[in-house]
């Protein structure tokens, strides 16, 4: 209401301006009841859109199965006229109706992809900053294919829309128009490790919709939640999840299991075909291999050992080991003899060696470190590591030099440490050497007790130096100096000579 002191000028004012908002008032009634009115016309038009559908869908139904009738009534498999004239004789000759015995089976299941996908989200709680960013409410995973068919994953954690007039937290989207049958399962992954299912399996059918269509066991269409549970995965909100044990170290991993069978029914001849009995069987490369050096079939090469003759294949031999090639193609003597003496290793550790060499399979390298006599005890395992290391160095075979470093990093313990230093030194094996600097730096006041250490300090210099500077933090470029340095420059892994007597 206005003021008594107003002015008639200003009331003249006020009262054109009323006029005016009505005026736009109206305007925006008119533009809404028009709006509303092809808004139940577009409805009306689904519904009758929904009516000609089912009819086509089935038509579709009555349009197969005439086929699949007409497909048996050509073969006399089905129909008012079916030939009785044999039946009938065997009848009249034989006084008995005829027996007959039939047997259908029908697979509805041979069509079925399966497959898995599953997706990591890390730095989970930085979505909805991104979403914010981005201006968009949903984020979405890769397109992955299930038998030929395309879907993805999308998440929205508000629990909004997820595609359409559909809305939910997370949902699988059918990307595409075919008319396919699916069931889908969506998995969490607790901090346990295990993935646990979220919601019941979920049985649907695509029926050539024109519009791509979201699954989950919270999606729904706007408005309309009869019968679905909460919004949000397991019912918790976003902010919910991220607190929860489903988001490990920042991150939320998701699952989804496919089962998809796509449009079509097995025809008649398809039943009939005989299944394909052919298998195809696994690798066998590493096994004939194995057999190949066993056996000795076209050796050329023999390797003399305790007493023992070894053959050997000089391709192979040089194909696996540098220096090999070098000793049976370079001139040396073994490359006009075909007879490498070896002296430096005991016939278990070089056969298993060679094994590896033919097989590339570290089987035979942990059968031998595994095997264990009533007299072995702990120091068996570590001296036969070593050996191995030993002469997976000498011949340059760096995988097998890699995993024995491997296992020795296993074996640290106060008393070994030292010798497995300065074998690590000696070979010039810098992760065990760290691995070594790090347990004597962690373990100085047991390590020193042992004889070992003792030593160590006596007889490698270079070893001592390096225990030392690691000890007392110094960098590594500026120990590696510091060593150089001690040597004159040379090659590090020198033991010191003992005093001749």
């Amino acid at each position: 209401m206005a003021a008594p002191s107003t002015t008639a000028e200003a009331l003249r004012a006020d009262i054109e301006e009323a006029k005016r908002k009505i005026q736009e008032k109206g305007a925006k009634l008119l533009e809404a009841k028009r709006e509303l009115s092809e808004a139940v016309e577009r409805q009306r038009l689904r519904r009758a859109l929904d009516a000609q559908r089912s009819v086509l869908a089935q038509s579709s139904v009555s349009l197969t199965d005439c086929k699949s009738r007409r497909f048996l009534v050509d073969r006399d498999l089905e129909g008012p006229h079916l030939p009785c004239d044999e039946f009938n004789t065997r009848s009249s000759l034989t006084g008995h109706p005829p027996r007959t015995s039939l047997t259908e089976t029908e697979n509805f299941a041979e069509r079925v992809a399966e497959g898995e996908y599953v997706w990591k989200m890390e730095g989970f709680s930085w979505l909805e900053g991104l979403l914010q960013q981005e201006e968009r409410d949903t984020w979405e995973s890769r397109d992955f294919c299930v038998g030929s068919q395309e879907f993805m994953l999308v998440y929205n954690p508000y629990g909004g829309e997820v595609h359409g007039s559909q809305h939910g937290s997370l949902a699988l989207l059918y990307k595409s128009k075919n008319k396919i049958a699916f069931r889908y399962r969506l998995f969490v992954k607790a901090k346990s490790g295990e993935f646990v299912q979220w919601g019941e399996t979920g049985h649907e059918c695509n029926r050539c919709s024109d519009d791509w269509r979201a699954y989950g066991p919270d999606v729904h269409e706007a408005g309309c939640r009869r019968g679905k549970p909460n919004v949000g995965i397991f019912g918790l909100s976003h902010k919910q999840l991220l607190k929860s044990e489903w988001v490990e170290n920042g991150a939320l991993t998701v699952k989804c299991s496919l089962e998809v069978r796509p449009e079509g029914i097995p025809s008649f001849s398809d039943t009939c075909k005989a299944n394909p009995s052919v298998e195809v069987t696994g690798p066998s490369l590493s096994r004939d291999m194995r057999i190949l050096w066993e056996k000795g079939t076209c050796s050329d090469v023999q390797f003399m050992i305790q007493g023992e003759v070894i053959n050997a294949h000089s391709p192979v031999l040089c194909a696996r080991s540098e220096v090999f090639e070098a000793q049976l193609t370079t001139g040396m003597k073994e490359s006009v003899s075909k007879v490498i003496e070896i002296t430096d290793c005991d016939l278990a550790t070089f056969k298993a060696f060679l094994q590896f060499i033919y097989t590339d399979n570290l089987a035979s390298a942990d059968e031998l470190c595994s095997s264990t006599n009533e007299d072995d005890d702990s120091t068996s395992k570590l001296s036969r590591v070593q050996a191995l290391l030993a002469v997976s160095h000498k011949y340059q075979v760096v995988r097998l030099q890699l995993w024995c470093e491997m296992q020795l990093c296993k074996e640290l313990t106060a008393s070994a440490v030292c010798g497995i230093l300065c074998q690590a030194h000696l070979h010039q094996a810098k992760e065990l050497e760290k691995a070594c600097l790090n347990y004597i730096k962690d373990n100085m006041a047991e390590v020193v007790k042992m004889p070992s250490y003792a030593e160590t300090l006596s007889a490698w210099p270079q070893v001592l130096m390096k225990v030392s500077l690691f000890s007392a933090g110094v960098p590594e470029v500026e120990a590696a100096a510091a060593v150089d340095a001690l040597t004159g420059g040379h090659v590090a892994g020198k033991r010191k000579r003992e005093p001749e007597e």
